[in-house]
């Protein structure tokens, strides 16, 4: 008989979700192609999280399960590893202080088992040895602490390998533990079906009524009774035969994975020494037959889905041919006649028109003398008609006269009516859209308290929309400033603009007039100014309160940009298209440094420091280059980004790591490692539609950007989500920035006078 994987889960529910929850999938492939994929499982454990936070890890797995059976392998890779590789990159803001994660995402092809991990889940092999005793083998102590020290990663190896028929392979949550250690777990999976060690599990766990939520898999291959069985001796890696205790023969990894293998370690600790040669191991013969249909236990096993529906082209065509037709010979023959009757009309009436008009031509012209009768014959008309009228009974005139003011006072009365309707109409209209506005207006309080900002957004303009379009008259011009005196009240608060009272520092003007300032930088407690059409520097310095001005003795017409490394000894600027001058502030030495480029045409329109290195950003053809520092200045730079993107408008850059460019519009691009990601700000209004400004560091919680023409400091978290919006009346149009985050102060430079403000 054919061996048969039985997979058998257990599930247990706690009552608190938000300390505890537990994300369970097991799917079955649908078609044959995705069969040769087999099943694909998860495992996930959250704390401390909320239900976005939930929703996002399940949108996650939903992804890597999808993506698994629509992505084909390649020659060196798995679809998993693919896949890994893309969520390692797109999903870091899973990382959250107070919320701890544990998953474990793979797939069982028959006895062939691959897999990939993060945080502590509860993973263990129980595999029989030659002396048919069961021996364990914790597999996240195995593989625990290689993540890369300077990223963590939310998955950052994949291990691959078979199971045999007389081992188990038990994946939990990490919870599971506290109750059953792992030799107890030994002895409960080892000693009867996996089916009633996992309902057994189950029934403890679901006993213990302690809020927390519980999950897991077993996995055991169950041999047949013909089975063809091989003795063969174990072999290195690569041999098609080794077991490695009937687990795991190789470990594949991605470019992405920064973990160093596993197998090195699994490989000493199982190289087979002198007294082992002899040793032998029953293997599944994998030659000659297939699998057995894998047999499932699971109340959170489901079908795959298939992406595309498909739909018999010719369905129903006939009929709905044939009632197109009568449809169309019905309207066909309506509009005929439609037009005939049209035709008939205008025939009628241009006749009617063409007669009176030839009658008029020839009283005027009197042609042929034939005016006296046409007058004649019009005069006779008029008496028949008066005659006619006179000869009427006194009651029949009556009844007309009677029907005329009757007809009056029917349209009189119904000009009224339809008047009062339509006021009533006006009434009701003005009074529900009030209703609808208040209902808009409390449902946007109530997103603010689950700080929904952008939902609130939508609800208080969707207001504001409709008290637009009322009509505010005298009588209801109280209630439309009373509503629209709420909404403005609850917008600032939605909006999180807070209005600062700024400390005016100094007025450079005072120093030299008719100058212009237009950007600063901070180093050692000093604040610099500087502009392009100016040589000199204009320093303030915090401690001292002391103003004053130097000049760069460089001959030049003055700097465009600049930039100091987190060590502050020194900062460097830009002045012309592409030439780099440095300053230390020991002394006030100034000196030109070197700094090429791969081509010759350059403008250089922002540049910041990043560990020792220079990135400076070329606006006439929209790219970011990277300097390795030298003794003399900085190396030829080499392009930053990898793929195109048309950022020649960008304005200013920050970098964390990952580098942000702010384009003039207001834009803000994202790129890691050289590749653009998916960037937004969340609940800005107004939005930004010009930027100036973009300021931010390792460091930093948060991205800086100055709006001059809004007269504001954007604040954001780098997921792009609203803090808050400073402003002060005393702005006129701020140009320059610099944040102190750690001590909740930012500098800014207004019409040459520095202000210092309070972020908090």
């Amino acid at each position: 008989m054919e061996p048969t994987l039985h997979l058998n889960e257990f599930f247990v529910e706690g009552s608190d979700p938000e300390n505890s929850h537990v994300l369970l999938n097991i799917t079955e492939p649908s078609t044959h192609e995705e069969k040769s994929k087999g099943y694909f499982f998860a495992i996930c454990e959250t704390n401390n999280a909320d239900k976005k936070y939930v929703a996002r890890v399940q949108g996650i797995i939903d992804q890597i399960e999808n993506s698994y059976y629509e992505v084909p392998d390649t020659e060196d890779k798995t679809s998993l590893e693919i896949i890994l590789d893309k969520i390692n990159h797109e999903s870091f803001s899973l990382f959250r202080e107070g919320v701890t994660l544990h998953c474990v995402v793979g797939a069982i092809r028959k006895n062939e088992l691959i897999f990939s991990f993060f945080g502590n889940p509860q993973m263990v092999l129980f595999y029989k040895t030659k002396d048919e005793i069961y021996k364990k083998m914790d597999l996240v102590t195995e593989n625990i602490g290689q993540e890369n020290a300077e990223r963590i990663q939310l998955f950052s190896q994949i291990i691959q390998g078979k199971i045999g028929p007389n081992d188990y392979f038990f994946a939990g949550t990490p919870r599971i533990v506290d109750y059953f250690c792992h030799d107890r777990l030994q002895k409960i999976i080892t000693t009867r079906p996996a089916r009633q060690s996992a309902e057994h599990l189950q029934r403890v766990l679901s006993e213990l009524k302690n809020n927390l939520s519980f999950g897991g898999i077993i996995m055991h291959v169950q041999k047949g009774e013909n089975e063809n069985r091989i003795r063969i001796l174990p072999t290195r890696k690569g041999g098609s035969a080794k077991s490695l205790k009937h687990l795991f023969s190789t470990e594949q990894k991605t470019a992405s994975i920064l973990s160093p293998s596993i197998l090195p370690r699994l490989q000493d600790k199982f190289q087979p020494t002198p007294d082992d040669e002899e040793n032998e191991y029953m293997l599944t013969k994998e030659s000659g037959h297939s699998f057995s249909p894998a047999k499932v236990n699971s109340s959170h096993f489901r079908p795959r889905q298939p992406s595309i529906m498909a739909i018999p082209e010719n369905a129903g065509f006939g009929a709905i041919f044939k009632k197109n037709i009568s449809y169309i010979w019905i309207i066909l023959k309506y509009l005929s006649r439609a037009i005939v009757w049209l035709a008939v009309f205008i025939g009628s009436l241009i006749a009617g028109i063409g007669k009176n008009i030839m009658l008029l031509f020839f009283v005027a012209t009197n042609i042929k003398n034939r005016r006296q009768n046409i007058l004649a014959d019009w005069s006779r008309k008029r008496r028949n008609f008066n005659e006619n009228i006179k000869r009427l009974p006194l009651i029949t005139k009556a009844l007309f006269c009677a029907s005329i003011i009757l007809a009056l006072v029917l349209v009189v009365s119904a000009i009224y009516i339809k008047a009062n309707q339509k006021k009533a109409e006006l009434k009701k209209n003005f009074a529900d859209a009030i209703q609808t506005i208040k209902t808009k207006k409390d449902s946007a309080e109530s997103s603010v308290i689950y700080n929904e900002n952008a939902a609130a957004l939508n609800e208080i303009k969707s207001a504001k929309a409709i008290l637009a379009n009322l009509n505010c008259a005298e009588e209801n011009k109280i209630k439309c400033d009373e509503i629209n005196k709420q909404l403005e009240e609850l917008l600032l608060r939605i909006r999180k603009i807070t209005i600062v009272q700024p400390q005016l520092l100094t007025d450079w003007s005072e120093l030299i007039a008719d100058v212009t300032i237009n950007n600063i930088f901070l180093l050692n407690k000093k604040i610099y100014g500087f502009g392009s059409d100016i040589s000199k520097i204009f320093i303030y310095d915090t401690l001292t309160k002391e103003t004053r001005a130097i000049d760069s003795n460089l001959a030049i017409n003055g700097f465009s940009a600049s930039a100091v490394p987190k060590e502050n000894d020194y900062a460097t600027l830009v002045y012309g298209d592409k030439n780099f001058a440095q300053y230390t502030p020991k002394g006030d030495a100034w000196k030109k440094i070197n700094v090429d480029y791969p081509i010759q045409d350059v403008n250089i329109s922002a540049i910041t420091v990043y560990n020792r290195r220079l990135y400076s950003f070329d606006s006439q053809n929209g790219m970011l280059y990277k300097h390795d520092s030298t003794q003399s200045g900085f190396t030829q730079g080499k392009e930053w980004i990898k793929e195109k993107v048309d950022i020649k408008d960008g304005a200013d850059i920050a970098i964390d790591g990952d580098i942000f460019i702010l384009t003039k519009n207001g834009d803000i691009y994202k790129f890691t490692n050289g590749l653009k990601q998916t960037f937004s700000i969340e609940g800005l209004d107004p939005i930004l539609t010009s930027a100036d400004k973009i300021w931010t560091y390792v460091d930093l919680n948060y991205l800086y950007i100055l709006d001059s023409a809004g007269k504001r400091l954007v604040v954001i978290n780098k997921e792009g989500i609203l803090k808050s919006q400073i402003t002060a009346k005393e702005f006129i149009k701020p140009t320059g920035m610099v944040v102190d985050e750690t001590n909740g102060e930012a500098y800014i430079l207004d019409n040459n006078k520095l202000y210092q403000i309070n972020l908090q």
